[in-house]
């Protein structure tokens, strides 16, 4: 038995040291194979917490899925930098946990300023998504920064909808955020800045495909990839969508948003999706993963980068790069944003919300 083990050790320290030696040519193929460059914006550097601190400190933040993963780990880097950081996270046990986190990050970069609190709020249904904006409005603190992550891994062996109907992980990713983000006046400033963050489709193939019948409720997703194109390329149509009708991105120009990709994190967002998914991630993440405060510190420099484009939308991936919409991709908007804006104001309209539940 013993003799089994060293193997195994041996094995696993194989793998981490040919991992190791990979990445840089594994994260050269990724990058290869995103979207076009925005020779705009370029590439954006991470910054130190104290070249952070120059934008953030004092500065109020809120991070809607920030009691985990990527939101956890800006939500740190921020508030090491000097931010009075709120995340919003549907459990209090974990958001209690993460708000102390947060704190001691900020006390161990002897943060003078920075301050953590969790607020409960869960975007998966649209009675959620709006109770969550009344009660961040009636709190009548306003926003400078905001980061959006909240996200459920779909499940396709088993199909779960909301009390809307909708399949929980586009509910989650779509009808959740855009309900938030066309409410953001209410408790933003103007001229915050917001970073949507999802593994979603800057690049699209003749494959890939955004399925209305899923995003409606009409059908249950299939597989992994149907469930995943359609939640992440609906919300890159979602956020385009909203420079494109909405008032206080298109019309008045409140807002800068930049779209990242997260990149290779361990979460166990994933967990439970089967042996060969755990082992395909643990094998991804060794190849190109970065921890949470590794992901939070670049996706905290690109929020607060002057490399953004003022009043618009920036697509940046998960290198820091700026992106433009690859032809595929930029014509399935064209084709799709009018009917996913149609049936997103329905979800908005259609709703009855009982305040004491």
């Amino acid at each position: 038995w013993s003799g089994t083990v060293m193997q195994w050790k041996r094995l696993t320290a194989l793998v981490a040291a040919i991992a190791i030696s990979a990445r840089p040519l594994v994260n050269t193929l990724l990058w290869l194979h995103t979207a076009p460059p925005d020779d705009e914006v370029g590439a954006i550097p991470v910054l130190s917490t104290e070249e952070l601190s120059s934008f953030v400190k004092g500065k109020r933040a809120i991070l809607i899925g920030g009691t985990r993963g990527v939101g956890l780990g800006t939500a740190q880097a921020l508030a090491a930098a000097g931010a009075r950081v709120t995340v919003v996270g549907r459990d209090e046990g974990s958001g209690g946990s993460a708000a102390s986190k947060i704190r001691r990050r900020a006390a161990s970069a002897s943060s003078s300023g920075a301050t953590a609190e969790f607020v409960r709020g869960d975007v998966g249904t649209v009675c959620g998504a709006l109770d969550l904006v009344e009660r961040l409005e009636e709190r009548g603190e306003r926003y400078d920064l905001a980061v959006v992550s909240a996200a459920i891994f779909p499940d396709w062996t088993r199909p779960l909808r909301n009390e809307d109907g909708l399949d929980r992980s586009f509910a989650v990713a779509v009808v959740g955020r855009f309900l938030v983000y066309r409410n953001m006046h209410r408790f933003m400033n103007d001229g915050a800045r917001i970073l949507n963050v999802m593994a979603s489709g800057h690049k699209a193939t003749m494959a890939m495909k955004f399925d209305e019948d899923i995003a409606t409720g009409d059908r249950n997703v299939t597989s992994l990839l149907e469930a995943m194109f359609t939640f992440g390329m609906g919300n890159e149509i979602m956020i385009d969508s909203l420079f494109k009708y909405d008032e206080n991105f298109a019309g008045k120009k409140k807002f800068t948003m930049v779209s990242t990709h997260p990149g290779m994190i361990a979460t166990d967002l994933h967990r439970g999706q089967g042996l060969a998914f755990d082992i395909f991630e643990y094998v991804m993440v060794l190849l190109a993963g970065i921890s949470e405060e590794e992901a939070g510190a670049r996706q905290s420099s690109i929020l607060v980068s002057e490399k953004l484009h003022p009043f618009g939308l920036t697509l940046v991936d998960h290198l820091g790069h700026g992106r433009v919409y690859d032809p595929i991709m930029a014509d399935l908007i064209d084709q799709k944003q009018d009917s996913l804006w149609v049936f997103l104001k329905m979800m908005e309209r259609n709703h009855s919300c009982d305040k004491e539940s």
